[in-house]
């Protein structure tokens, strides 16, 4: 194998005047509790149906004719639409990759593919293929559905379950890494050889591409719900919404001014509209086409005011235990599922009221273990393929001092 430095791509576009290269790449430390929330949101809404089959819960969620009462059948649909935080880290995922790779090819006039490549490798693929070495363990000694394994070993898991319906506990979570993958492969070919002022029409191009997709598989392919969920181009918008404020940002668009109680307003009109809205409900073409563009576009402003707006109510920076909870989410979504099998099969003591609480610790407990003990070592081999490192350390050497005649 060849060095990283050896596979670039070169590109016309000189680096931009007055930015050093040397210059540290912003953190943007707030998503990493936009991060943590989004996972939590995901973990509630798989956890939320063993929590009502605890007897109690069912108790208390029953009526007198023993019909779900009316409060605990909106409370179904509310969590239900949690899994809106699969499209919240669809957003910031299409947000950071394409900041990154904007940055890197003004920084240096283009982009190390090999390097992008080796750092997304380190960071994905040692929890997923863990998931995926479990799934003929849980089928073997938990008589679960056994997985196809070829195609989740290619990452292709999420057409697999498209197809023939959601199987094993260790998998049926990996369409969205399978999705991710595939995005990152593509994305900085595209960053790397599309002209900037032409990323916007490609951006909005993958959007429409999208949007026509849904409408084909709705129209043309009736009953294929999985498809509208799982289907990698019918999930790629959210990655190009992302992509595009991160264009925006990059060359300097602010957000709009908003007034406080506006903000406020909207967040709170968005709020009632999504508690009384199932957020995969998709019976029509107006559902289905425009309906997550409101959602999103929504949190897609309340994540830019957090990160940009001096004046946001919502200051989300400093070092806090979220903060790290955030470094781990990557962690938490892996793992959700094998705890919350766990605590339903193998340990019922902890199959209370407080279930979903249990879930959460266990869970946070064991993705702290992995990013501690396992994922930050790994993570620090990124640095050998950190991009254009030889070349940011020589511009970070101070120059030498002339020489004094004798």
């Amino acid at each position: 194998m060849s060095s990283p430095s050896s596979t670039t791509v070169a590109l016309t576009d000189e680096p931009m005047a007055g930015v050093s290269p040397a210059a540290p790449i912003p953190y943007f430390q707030p998503l990493d509790i936009v991060r943590f929330l989004a996972a939590v949101l995901i973990l509630i809404t798989h956890s939320y149906d063993h929590w009502t089959d605890v007897p109690r819960i069912a108790a208390a969620t029953t009526g007198p004719d023993g019909q779900p009462a009316w409060w605990a059948l909106k409370l179904k649909v509310f969590v239900g639409s949690f899994n809106i935080g699969v499209d919240i880290f669809f957003l910031m995922s299409g947000f950071l990759i394409t900041y990154l790779l904007l940055v890197e090819k003004q920084r240096y006039g283009r982009i190390d593919i090999k390097s992008f490549y080796m750092r997304r490798v380190l960071r994905i693929w040692p929890l997923y293929y863990f998931c995926v070495a479990m799934a003929p363990v849980l089928t073997h000694f938990a008589h679960e559905p056994a997985a196809n394994m070829p195609m989740h070993l290619l990452f292709l898991g999420n057409f697999d379950l498209m197809k023939n319906g959601w199987g094993s506990t260790a998998v049926n979570h990996l369409w969205s890494i399978c999705i991710e993958e595939h995005f990152y492969l593509v994305w900085p070919l595209l960053i790397a050889f599309v002209p900037r002022p032409k990323l916007t029409t490609v951006f909005g191009a993958v959007i429409l591409l999208s949007f026509l997709t849904r409408i084909y598989y709705f129209y043309f392919e009736p009953g294929t719900y999985n498809t509208l969920y799982l289907h990698t181009l019918c999930r790629w918008d959210a990655l190009a919404i992302g992509s595009l404020f991160a264009y925006a940002h990059f060359h300097g668009y602010g957000l709009p001014r908003v007034p406080a109680a506006m903000r406020w307003m909207l967040y709170g009109a968005t709020l009632l509209v999504f508690a009384n809205d199932a957020y995969g409900n998709w019976d029509n073409i107006f559902l289905l086409s425009f309906k997550k563009y409101v959602f999103l576009g929504v949190i897609a402003f309340f994540i830019g005011n957090v990160l940009f707006n001096p004046d946001s109510a919502v200051q989300w920076r400093g070092r806090t235990i979220f903060h790290y909870f955030g470094k781990i989410s990557y962690g938490i979504y892996m793992f959700h599922g094998f705890v919350i099998f766990a605590l339903v099969r193998a340990f019922p003591m902890f199959h209370t009221s407080f279930f979903i609480g249990w879930v959460l610790l266990f869970t946070l407990i064991i993705s702290a273990a992995s990013y501690e003990l396992v994922e930050k070592p790994i993570l620090r081999l990124k640095k050998y393929f950190d991009a254009f490192r030889q070349q940011r350390a020589k511009l970070r050497e101070p120059e030498p001092a002339p020489a004094v005649p004798v």
